[in-house]
């Protein structure tokens, strides 16, 4: 494991982890007295979900640190030696992470990707995957003025992770590109499944449920197409129909991929490759350039 994928987390964590503490004496029970904790805790939560962490991380989330808010507290001697020993075995791992993916070859690589998908019991469904993979990304990356390649040059644990060098940044910004805008679509027809369903409950005519499915169906076509072309307007230097048929095919895979539970993110560390990709976590927050479009 490269821990690639986890490096900006234990970068924003790692000037927070700090137990800090002083004695007060004030209070012959409860002599020490902890700082700092609310970003302590913090620094916790950002980490937790980062692997081989799980013993100190439990440790830590069952002790008097999190059965409270508080950023200072009144502590013993034993409670304040338990967190200080976990704070310290979690530093040690994580800057042996941190070293670890910043020697790896594919650290900040401006050309790379990263796809993770959830785990897979079969080669069929890897297959499928594949196939969808190929739509997604390999097709559309080689035009002339993109020259891009997809190459994978590492597969990583955890889910599954693989690391696909598009040979060139433009074609690392038109991948960002269709999956900004497959999010976009993603969150259309979550919206219009959630129409749909309204619509039912009001006890409409058949006819006029049917009405408004069409119409749904018809802002979407629009919303794909007003999408491809922007792309294309913006990547490539030309726009035939070939070329925005692609792009609509990559469009509504990677769109039915990340409905999947995939992820494609940038490697690079560049503020704004990083920017130019949509934020999984946060689908609701996410807004298609073509404003006019999407909310007409």
């Amino acid at each position: 494991m490269n821990f690639i994928e986890y490096h900006e987390a234990i970068t924003k964590a790692l000037p927070n982890l700090i137990f800090s503490t002083g004695y007060s004496g004030s209070n012959q029970d409860y002599p020490y007295e902890a700082k700092n904790l609310v970003n302590l805790r913090r620094s916790i939560n950002i980490i937790e979900d980062i692997p081989y962490l799980e013993e100190e991380i439990n440790t830590l989330k069952t002790s008097w640190l999190f059965e409270s808010t508080a950023d200072n507290q009144k502590i013993n001697s034993t409670q304040s030696t338990q967190i200080s020993t976990e704070i310290m075995s979690l530093k040690i791992k994580l800057l042996t992470f941190k070293q670890i993916a910043e020697r790896s070859k594919l650290f900040n690589g401006s050309d790379t990707i990263l796809i993770r998908i959830p785990e897979i019991d079969s080669f069929d469904n890897l297959q499928k995957y594949a196939n969808d993979f190929k739509k997604a990304i390999e097709i559309p990356i080689p035009d002339e003025s993109i020259g891009g390649k997809a190459t994978i040059l590492s597969a990583d644990e955890g889910s599954i992770i693989f690391y696909v060098s598009l040979g060139t940044i433009a074609a690392v910004k038109l991948v960002a590109g269709i999956c900004w805008a497959a999010a976009v679509i993603k969150k259309k027809k979550a919206e219009a499944e959630i129409f749909e369903q309204h619509a039912k409950t009001l006890e409409l005519k058949n006819d006029a449920i049917s009405i408004f499915v069409e119409a749904q169906k018809t802002q979407l076509k629009n919303i794909l197409d007003a999408e491809a072309t922007s792309i294309a307007n913006k990547e490539y230097n030309h726009k035939e129909p070939e070329t925005l048929e692609r792009l609509k095919l990559s469009i509504s895979t990677v769109a039915e991929l990340i409905d999947k539970g995939v992820q494609i993110l940038p490697v690079s560390k560049d503020e704004d490759i990083q920017k130019s990709f949509p934020d999984y976590k946060a689908p609701n927050l996410i807004e298609s350039s073509i404003k006019q479009i999407v909310t007409n």
